[in-house]
């Protein structure tokens, strides 16, 4: 039975403790548009049906992913399911889970 609460993989770090780059982790504009555009996709999807996605990020130390839902999207950062925020500049990938979105 799926659970409606997603599985956040925050057992092995804190997400407010972490140390993240200042200079963006993509390398050109087009690329910085599309994980915006998917950023704001994973919210309005959250609004709708609790959509989760995949999040792969990267810190000073390494990369990482976690599994949540994006609930509030800005200029400069979001805002997770349990009101940890994450900076944009510092995501490399959006996945929704189930594919069929």
């Amino acid at each position: 039975m799926k659970s409606n609460t997603p599985q956040e993989n925050t057992t092995n770090f804190n997400i407010e403790k972490l140390a993240f780059r200042t200079d963006d982790v993509l390398d050109t504009q087009r690329a910085r548009i599309k994980r915006k555009a998917h950023l704001l996709r994973a919210m309005a999807l959250e609004g709708i049906d609790q959509t989760e996605v995949i999040l792969t990020f990267q810190d000073e130390v390494e990369l990482r992913t976690l599994r949540t839902r994006v609930v509030a999207t800005g200029d400069e950062s979001i805002v997770l399911l349990h009101g940890q925020s994450l900076p944009i500049h510092c995501i490399l990938d959006v996945e929704f889970v189930g594919s069929e979105r």
